[in-house]
């Protein structure tokens, strides 16, 4: 069996996706913790695991795999044989449950860091000025319309696909986490993404990784 390492950071949104891909599917492993800047940034670990300095990466033996679909596409291919992140031998529901895969690596990423960002990220770690309170404001209401597509996607649904946990969901729940916390925002206006969200948040595996990340979130405010 190969050996993978896993390169991630519990505040990075899809370093908690891959953790939860690794714990639900039973996959052991070696976790490296990986600073931002400090590690990620460093020659070691552009030359050997991610030449662009980004979380999560894998190492599987000697051969790196970075972006977080690509790593959770590869782990249910070699350890979800019974479709229990992503579905399996029916193509039209694996392909309905990867495009939410897709959508929260895309879209809604590029939607939430947009904001949380300049407002957050970048002041704490590189010290660098927040926008004004009018560019603030624009950038946390650009949020809020992602959240509305989201509340108007699920429907009635439980889950994005259906009535079935995947992947996909859990990707989305750590993007919208992270800029629910740091933004201090809610979805009391979007009641469908709102029941969403507490049904997904009472994932065990879930739980625990955020629980993680709001210790780790707020250790890291305090060392600067």
């Amino acid at each position: 069996m190969s050996k993978i390492t896993f390169y991630g950071n519990i505040i990075s949104q899809p370093s908690r996706t891959v953790a939860w891909t690794l714990k639900t599917l039973g996959v052991e492993h070696e976790y490296k913790h990986t600073e931002f800047v400090k590690d990620t940034r460093s020659e070691e670990y552009t030359s050997k695991v991610n030449i662009f300095g980004q979380l999560p990466a894998i190492m599987v033996d000697d051969t790196p795999i970075a972006q977080s679909n690509t790593i959770i596409r590869y782990l249910a291919n070699e350890h979800d044989k019974d479709g229990n992140i992503l579905p399996t031998g029916d193509h039209l529901e694996r392909a309905k449950a990867e495009e939410i895969l897709d959508i929260a690596a895309t879209n809604v990423r590029q939607s939430m860091m947009s904001a949380v960002g300049p407002i957050v990220v970048a002041p704490l770690l590189f010290g660098t000025e927040k926008p004004s309170e009018e560019e603030q404001k624009k950038l946390i209401e650009d949020v809020k319309k992602t959240f509305e597509k989201l509340n108007t996607k699920i429907g009635d649904n439980t889950y994005f696909t259906g009535d079935k946990l995947t992947v996909g969901d859990v990707q989305i729940y750590n993007e919208i986490q992270t800029a629910a916390t740091f933004l201090e925002l809610d979805f009391a206006d979007y009641p469908q993404l709102d029941a969403w969200y507490e049904t997904v948040g009472a994932n065990e595996v879930l739980t625990d990784l955020s629980k993680q990340m709001l210790e780790a979130s707020a250790a890291m405010k305090e060392s600067k």
